[in-house]
């Protein structure tokens, strides 16, 4: 993710904490927004430093005022997209633009430089009616604007004994892509 982007998730609300958990540890601050089912004990699995989260789960009638007034004082603002119009959608990545946030929609967003979208998942551990859950395997498929205008896919692991909490997008563009860079991968304001 790079300072100022917008970004589409969908599918999966694992890969959206798989992306925030991977900000948080290197000491990016996050919001979430209009998500009353995402739980900090979901975060705290996927690896989030949850000293550095805000849930505003229920925004209430302006959604689009909290996340406005989100972007100019967090790192990275997780919204979801499905109470938003285009219009005032595009109205938030100017905004996110302006102030050097990350945005991330949960679900479609007009205009989003990146869309990470999970094609399908696969659990792995039960056998013959026993044992327990053990790992989600994900393959994502990423597609947007600029260097990631050609779709590309990638599959990694969110849960699991050795989870992949990096989600390795890095790899599918070229290097200082608009989408994705090697200095971007988490973002933290400069005083």
């Amino acid at each position: 993710m790079r300072r100022g982007g917008t970004v589409s998730v969908q599918g999966s609300s694992g890969l959206l904490l798989a992306l925030l958990a991977e900000a948080s540890s290197q000491g990016s601050w996050t919001a979430v927004v209009g998500m009353p089912n995402l739980g900090m004990l979901a975060a705290s699995e996927a690896g989030m430093a949850v000293q550095r989260i805000a849930l505003v789960p229920q925004p209430g009638a302006d959604l689009t005022a909290v996340v406005a007034a989100l972007l100019d004082g967090f790192d990275i603002v997780a919204v979801a997209a499905n109470r938003i119009g285009d219009q005032l959608a595009r109205k938030l990545s100017a905004r996110a633009r302006s102030r050097g946030a990350a945005l991330i929609a949960v679900g479609p967003w007009p205009g989003a430089e990146l869309e990470l979208t999970v094609a399908h998942g696969r659990w792995s551990g039960l056998h013959d009616g026993h044992g327990y859950l053990g790992s989600h395997s994900v393959e994502v498929r990423a597609s947007g604007r600029g260097a990631a205008a050609r779709p590309r896919r990638t599959t990694f692991t969110l849960r699991g004994e050795t989870p992949l909490t990096t989600p390795p997008f890095e790899h599918m563009f070229d290097h200082g892509s608009a989408a994705i860079s090697d200095n971007d991968t988490a973002i933290r304001r400069t005083p």
